[in-house]
């Protein structure tokens, strides 16, 4: 059985102020503002990491190279921005292939659109394993 307990750490609470604390510290920061869950990692007394839960839309398109034209992609990031500025007050996840997998998807257009990369990679829960 694990040590390591999930400490569900509201944004209300005081122990969501020393989480933040704790993000700061090596360069993170937790929005208390984002629709999100935060759980803190403990062992013990000691916090050694959290995750934002993220209940937030998330679209991964997908192009055809041959019939997809830079002006098709524009509108399409627009719309995505749109639908999440409506639904969510402004937040959502755009997935994309890596840069060497990304034939139709130019970083320079995502970023234009309005869109941040997050220094992170993305993975799926495989339920087949």
């Amino acid at each position: 059985m694990s040590k390591t307990q999930f400490i569900d750490t509201p944004c209300h609470i005081e122990d969501f102020a020393k989480l933040q604390l704790f993000a700061r510290s090596f360069d993170h920061e937790i929005n208390p503002t984002r629709c999100t869950k935060v759980f803190a990692f403990q062992r013990g007394d000691v916090t050694f990491g959290y995750a934002d839960i993220v209940y937030l839309p998330v679209a991964f398109p997908v192009f055809h190279p041959e019939l997809t034209t830079p002006r098709g992609i524009v509108e399409v990031l627009d719309g995505w921005r749109h639908h999440c500025q409506i639904n969510t007050g402004g937040e959502g996840l755009l997935g994309v292939p890596t840069p060497e997998l990304r034939k139709t998807f130019p970083e320079g257009q995502i970023v234009k659109a309005g869109f941040k990369p997050m220094r992170r990679e993305l993975y799926y829960l495989d339920v087949n394993k």
